[in-house]
């Protein structure tokens, strides 16, 4: 597996791993593998890849998953990050105020059904972190309190910290956080 920032060649793969994980594409039994709320455009793949960043997994010619880097300030985004952002500031990771951390935001990020349990998450996982050493404190995610999967592959599977859980529209979200 190569993990390598993702060129434009990626998007399509990208798109469509993003297409088959949705709710709205997902069966039951599938859903309870975790699942992805973004939908992304190639004009907002292109957008991020071009700032912090896309990173993606590939086996051979087969992008087996992806995870996107944002800065917080970048705009627009979705309204659900001004939500986590402020649910941020009156945090703490591993004791240090969120107020006093230069955080960027992980995700989305996905895998493809094949590569699962495969140990990709967490190559990613790693390479996020090699990618942003020096340059930012912490990466900051949101997952839904109705992915379990996902909030358990991120905080037992990677150690990410989970911050605290904050409602947007009705919705429950974990704000979860990593240092890098």
């Amino acid at each position: 597996m190569i993990i390598r920032q993702a060129v434009p060649t990626d998007y399509d793969s990208i798109l469509e791993i993003q297409r088959l994980n949705t709710p709205e594409n997902l069966d039951a039994e599938n859903l309870q593998q975790g699942y992805i709320v973004s939908q992304m455009s190639r004009a907002q793949l292109e957008a991020i890849n071009s700032k912090l960043g896309i990173l993606v997994a590939v086996e051979g010619k087969t992008v087996a998953g992806f995870v996107c880097m944002t800065a917080t300030c970048a705009k627009p985004h979705p309204p659900v990050i001004d939500a986590l952002l402020e649910q941020a500031e009156t945090h703490s990771l591993n004791q240090r105020p969120m107020t006093e951390l230069t955080p960027f935001l992980y995700g989305p990020v996905c895998i493809s059904r094949r590569f699962r349990g495969a140990g990709v998450l967490s190559q990613l996982f790693t390479a996020v972190k090699a990618h942003m050493h020096g340059k930012y404190d912490a990466g900051l995610a949101f997952i839904a309190d109705d992915n379990p999967h996902s909030l358990v592959a991120h905080i037992q599977g990677l150690g990410m910290s989970d911050v605290s859980r904050f409602r947007f529209d009705g919705k429950d979200y974990h704000l979860v956080a990593f240092e890098v």
